[in-house]
C-alpha cells in the first residue's frame, strides 16, 4: 500500500468516526442526569391573598428523597425579599420567629410549612395577592440548589 493511499484512508476514517465518538461520549455524559431523581421536591405550594405593600405568606411541602439538606432562603418577584418564619404560642402569646439562617431538611424526610408553624414570609408586596392569581418563588438549598416553585393564592389549603 503507498503512503498517499494510506493517509487518504486514515483521514476518511478520522472525519466519519470522530462525529460518532462524540455523540457517543455526549450521550454517554447525560444518562446519569438523566436517571438522578431530584433530592428535593416541593409540592401542595399555595399562598394567602394579601394586600399590595404588605406581607404575603406561602406554604408547601417539601421533601428530601436523599440525603439531608438545608433550605437556607428564598425569593420571588413579587415581594422585596422572601424570609423564612415560624409562628408559635408562648405563654399564650402568638409570636413569629425568623429563621435568617434556613432550616433543615431532614434525610428523606419532610419539611412542612403550615398554617400555624413553619412559613415563607413574602414581605413588601409589589402588587396585592389575589385569588386565582400564581406567585414564583425560588426556594434555596444547601445541596439541590434553586428550585423555582409556582405558589397559586387561594383562601384554603388545597
Amino acid at each position: 500500500m503507498d503512503l498517499k493511499y494510506r493517509v487518504k484512508s486514515h483521514c476518511l476514517r478520522t472525519l466519519i468516526m470522530k462525529p460518532f465518538a462524540l455523540a457517543a461520549a455526549l450521550a454517554l455524559m447525560a444518562v446519569p442526569v438523566l436517571a438522578a431523581p431530584a433530592a428535593v421536591q416541593v409540592s401542595g405550594a399555595w399562598a394567602r391573598p394579601a394586600a399590595q405593600g404588605g406581607n404575603g405568606v406561602g406554604y408547601a411541602t417539601v421533601t428530601s428523597q436523599g440525603p439531608a439538606d438545608k433550605l437556607t432562603g428564598a425569593s420571588s418577584p413579587a415581594a422585596q425579599r422572601v424570609e423564612i418564619h415560624e409562628s408559635m404560642v408562648m405563654d399564650g402569646k402568638a409570636m413569629m420567629h425568623a429563621h435568617p439562617d434556613g432550616v433543615a431538611v431532614p434525610a428523606g424526610g419532610v419539611l412542612a410549612f403550615k398554617p400555624g408553624g413553619l412559613h415563607l414570609m413574602l414581605i413588601g408586596l409589589k402588587a396585592p395577592l389575589k385569588a386565582g392569581d400564581h406567585v414564583a418563588v425560588t426556594l434555596t438549598f444547601q445541596k439541590a440548589g434553586k428550585i423555582t416553585v409556582d405558589f397559586p393564592v387561594q383562601t384554603t389549603a388545597p
